[in-house]
């Protein structure tokens, strides 16, 4: 069998073995050269001395890594002799019997070709990068060379490398290829795990990369708030007649002119861009002016007046600069394609996978059939399309987040579809990294982005098992024991999922979790490289015990155990460099607060025992202040009608798995309505006490009787977000609690405060 095909075959059906049992198998099926033998060479790297300076770097790449593999430093020549063997890098000097068919002006910017008759070897690739990526084909592909992090950097040793007859030709799926992860935007590993990123380019030195200029979110760019809106308010958003500053009026003549104008300038300025960005800012606020309006109606989207700005634009940039891309968002509020606009042959669609189902994958997922039908309607009318999707938990990068199932399926998805780019949204932890799996996320897609017909569970288990080591097999158990269960077409969780509204994190699975990553470090204990890397994957268990411990959860961690956890915490926190869990540290992504947060949750009790009744109506968001039947009498035998002319009556409600009486989950229809719970605290003698309060969303409190709370606010529920004080008698003591429901979530908290 030619030893070409096999590889191909290897690769596409089997995924990426590593680069020794390639090496064993094209042995076994052929006599081949020599490259090495024995740690020694008759060949030389030949590389043009006017070639460019990404050529030359990938001259000096297989030179360092024949080095590493086989002790032997190869000389780099920029002469040929005859008799010479040669091992020709780029088009330039190479012989006519290796470039035969060959017209260099035909390769993509990062296309190239690995050839070899059996006695030469040809790499050469289209482009700045097209050359230094054949080379790192070559020595990932064939040689088995594997760039897994920034520290784990995986060589063959052995003393003889082969050559046989090779003819790969390839290029990458995507045009563009960005993994949002720290880890991800090292050069070194960028480079050689062949991303093009823009956030952070590879240097114009190595090769350089795919440029979006400005990245996203570019109206404040095109007319500052801070300069124009002062005075010219007209040139911003109209939102229930008045002026704001969240997005621009699209179809005032004078932002045309002004937009158009900074785009010329940037163009000028960047020359290095590949496309340029003219994108509404993140959040909504779009124009409601009676000319945006109108040609939003008329499209059915917002879509409609962005498109059509945008297209102004690009008409006007064409006809100076033809080769010019512009790019434009479709997101949020503009996702839905316009009915009768297109976009302009020069303008770039990146379209947002916003917010939808995490557990599955796109195709086949009843969650992503509108995105499906959105993409379908794009692509219909645009030449271009890139995406912008989104693979982490944005509140808690350190959640475990059982998303593998998308991340293995979707990239060859957007692929099959004709998708040009790919921006992977992951949990780019600031400084060093550090983010739930991030490292490993940051290979597969980097592989994938290539080329997505590689298995993506054979990926997944190769770098578990040659990252983690003897740990790897306990890992794989972890990954397989939280995919497992969001397998199932009912479970959903997305990128803003709460730990207490997933189904995987439940006290079994926790404890389970535990005991595989004992066995993962008691493995790995000999190895202090290795029993770090295990630690840090190690880190989302313990940030799931520990929150959950802050919101009462004592099935996960009692308090006798908590100042051990807390302290493991800390140490892994701080040797990893961690300083973000969350998108925005400022605040659900603050580190510091959630450490402050478990620490407090030792001063007070958390009431989780209650009898509950519900729901009743509150369509009219008047449910509040509604008197409903709970708030009379107390009989624990006593029905009500609820909601819908339903039948409801007490019953009790005990978990131990979180102080957070999630009501949204005890009781359906959960949305537009109320709901009650009460309990009795039995004291000895009367005194004053203090209760800490959190709600989502409204809330009322009696105590014996009195009203001591009374917040109608719509807010996502903390701990202690309002406190009261209350004398208690000696004997029996009522709580009643009434809880509004406005949007997403609905439940509340409510604690013993210590001390007073």
């Amino acid at each position: 069998m030619n030893n070409t095909l096999m590889h191909k075959l290897l690769t596409r059906c089997c995924g990426l073995l590593s680069g020794l049992a390639i090496l064993l198998l094209l042995h076994s099926c052929s006599t081949e050269n020599a490259l090495i033998k024995n740690g020694k060479s008759d060949y030389k790297i030949f590389i043009s001395s006017s070639a460019l300076q990404p050529e030359h770097y990938a001259a000096a790449e297989l030179q360092k890594y024949f080095h590493k593999i086989s002790g032997y430093t190869m000389e780099i020549v920029h002469e040929t002799k005859p008799g010479d063997k040669l091992i020709y890098i780029g088009f330039s000097g190479a012989p006519e019997s290796l470039l035969k068919d060959l017209k260099p002006a035909g390769f993509g910017k990062e296309e190239y070709i690995i050839r070899s008759d059996g006695n030469n070897l040809f790499i050469a690739g289209g482009g700045t990068r097209g050359t230094l990526y054949g080379v790192l084909g070559y020595l990932s592909d064939y040689l088995g060379c594997r760039w897994y992090t920034r520290d784990v950097v995986k060589t063959p040793e052995q003393t003889t490398i082969t050559l046989s007859k090779i003819e790969d030709r390839q290029k990458p799926a995507f045009e563009y290829r960005e993994a949002w992860y720290h880890e991800a935007y090292d050069t070194q590993w960028a480079l050689h795990n062949r991303l093009n990123p823009s956030t952070k380019p590879i240097p114009d030195s190595l090769g350089g990369s795919y440029i979006t200029y400005p990245f996203v979110h570019t109206f404040n760019n095109l007319l500052p708030p801070v300069e124009y809106f002062g005075a010219h308010p007209e040139y911003f958003s109209e939102i229930a007649g008045q002026r704001k500053d969240s997005q621009l009026c699209l179809t005032n003549a004078e932002v045309l002119k002004l937009a158009t104008k900074k785009v010329f300038q940037w163009i000028k300025e960047h020359p290095e861009a590949n496309v340029f960005s003219i994108d509404q800012n993140d959040g909504e606020g779009y124009c409601e002016c009676k000319n945006c309006k109108e040609i939003d109606d008329k499209e059915g989207s917002h879509s409609g007046t962005l498109l059509t700005f945008v297209n102004q634009i690009a008409d006007t940039v064409g006809k100076v600069y033809p080769e010019i891309k512009l790019q434009t968002l479709a997101y949020a509020y503009t996702e839905i394609p316009p009915k009768t606009i297109r976009p302009a042959d020069n303008v770039t669609i990146r379209l947002c996978h916003y917010n939808y189902c995490s557990a599955h994958p796109i195709q086949g997922c009843n969650h992503h059939k509108p995105f499906r039908d959105r993409l379908d309607q794009w692509k219909a009318i645009s030449k271009r399309i890139t995406v912008w999707d989104y693979f982490t938990d944005f509140a808690h990068y350190l959640m475990p987040f059982p998303n593998f199932g998308a991340m293995k399926q979707d990239v060859k998805f957007y692929a099959d579809q004709g998708v040009i780019g790919l921006f992977a949204q992951g949990n780019n932890v600031p400084d060093n990294g550090g983010g739930e799996f991030s490292e490993l996320r940051a290979w597969v897609f980097s592989q994938l982005m290539w080329n997505p017909d590689q298995d993506g569970q054979v990926l997944i288990d190769e770098f578990v098992n040659q990252v983690y080591g003897d740990g790897g097999k306990y890992i794989g158990a972890y990954i397989k024991l939280l995919h497992d269960q969001v397998k199932p077409d009912s479970v959903y969780f997305s990128i803003w999922s709460q730990p207490t509204e997933v189904n995987y994190l439940n006290p079994e699975t926790i404890h389970q979790a535990d005991s595989l990553f004992a066995q993962a470090i008691q493995a790995t204990s000999k190895d202090m490289a290795t029993a770090a890397r295990v630690e840090l994957a190690y880190l989302p268990v313990l940030y799931s015990k520990l929150y959950f411990y802050s919101i009462g959860g004592t099935a996960y961690l009692t308090g006798k155990d908590m100042p051990e956890a807390f302290a493991r915490f800390n140490r892994i926190i701080k040797k990893h460099q961690i300083k973000a869990i969350g998108d925005v540290p400022q605040t659900y992504g603050n580190l510091d607060k959630f450490l402050e947060k478990i620490e407090a949750a030792t001063t007070f009790t958390f009431y989780n025992d209650w009898l509950i009744t519900g729901p009743f109506d509150n369509e009219d968001q008047k449910g509040l202040g509604t008197i409903y039947g709970p708030e009379n009498a107390f009989n624990a035998s006593q029905s009500f009608i609820g909601k819908g002319g339903s039948k409801v009556a007490w019953r009790k409600h005990e978990d131990k798995t979180s102080g957070y009486v999630d009501f949204s989950k005890l009781f359906t229809p959960s949305e537009n309505v109320v709901a009650y719970a009460r309990r009795t605290i039995h004291l000895p003698e009367a005194k004053t006490m203090k209760f800490g309060i959190g709600s989502n969303d409204g809330i009322k409190v009696w105590i014996n009787g009195k009203l001591v709370l009374n917040r109608p606010v719509s807010r996502k529920a903390e701990p202690n977000q309002d406190m009261v004080t209350a004398p208690m008698n000696k004997g029996e003591n009522t709580i009643l609690v009434k809880v509004d429901q406005l949007k997403r979530g609905w439940g509340f908290y409510l604690t013993e405060q210590a001390g007073i």
